[in-house]
């Protein structure tokens, strides 16, 4: 089943409104420079309203470690994305600090899709171990995994022997920008991106967002495949209010997508 995540959630009754639409997780900005940023305080009042199967997201843009776990335990939230310029020394040491005896923090870690814009066979700069995806054994340290490989038929994939799951648990990939770093209302090239999809897909949970809408979110998982897929503007009355009878489209069109596979 597809993972939908509703983001920018800033009162009570969208953050119901998107449960009861089928929503799996809701997404609370603590950016203060986007239209949709919540306090720590006000989040909290939402998160303890809502049933504890529904996972809380809180997204971060290059905050400090100690901010982060502070909100998140103030919060209560169950995952945490990161969607600003850190890096993976960031990502290692809060991976540490949200570690606790119940088990594995969920860290997700955003980057904006044109960083794949150049032609698959170019070096675009991304590593899976410098992203935190994975990280090698012992045997393999040392070792970058960096070399993408072209199979005849022309798909990419990734050498990952040796390797083990990163601190990182899956990739948001979205039309961002530096000057906005989520909620632009804009997609990406999809078609553009789906071989690099692919590599993402076999190593990590691959996250979708960016345009998203009813009207269009088949057609991103037809091309993707992705674990789970992320909504704000398509599914607002205006910045940070949602429309229930949009939320409501939005789950109902990717479940259909599901049913018809």
């Amino acid at each position: 089943m597809t993972w939908i995540k509703i983001c920018g959630m800033t009162n009570l009754d969208d953050a119901l409104a998107a449960t009861d639409a089928g929503a799996n997780a809701l997404g609370f900005v603590f950016h203060p420079k986007s239209p949709r940023y919540v306090t720590a305080e006000a989040a909290h009042a939402i998160v303890a309203k809502l049933s504890p199967n529904i996972e809380k997201v809180g997204v971060f843009v290059n905050a400090s470690t100690d901010q982060v776990r502070e909100t998140v335990k103030h919060v209560g939230l169950t995952a945490v994305q990161l969607h600003g310029d850190e890096n993976a020394e960031f990502s290692h040491a809060l991976f540490r600090k949200l570690a606790n005896g119940s088990g594995r923090p969920t860290i997700f870690r955003g980057y904006p899709a044109k960083m794949f814009d150049p032609p698959a066979e170019q070096n675009v700069g991304w590593d899976p171990v410098a992203a935190g995806l994975v990280e090698p054994d012992e045997a393999y340290k040392g070792k970058r995994v960096h070399k993408i490989h072209v199979a005849k038929n022309g798909d990419l994939f990734l050498e990952t022997h040796g390797f083990r799951p990163g601190v990182v648990s899956g990739v948001l990939l979205d039309s961002s920008t530096a000057e906005k770093r989520g909620g632009t209302g804009q997609t990406f090239d999809w078609e553009r991106v789906q071989p690099w999809a692919g590599i993402i897909n076999s190593i990590s949970k691959l996250i979708v967002a960016g345009g998203l809408h009813s009207g269009n979110v088949q057609e991103a998982i037809h091309l993707l495949h992705p674990w789970g897929v992320d909504v704000s503007t398509g599914v607002e009355r205006e910045p940070g209010k949602k429309d229930p009878r949009k939320l409501r489209a939005f789950v109902k069109a990717v479940r259909a997508m599901e049913e018809a596979g």
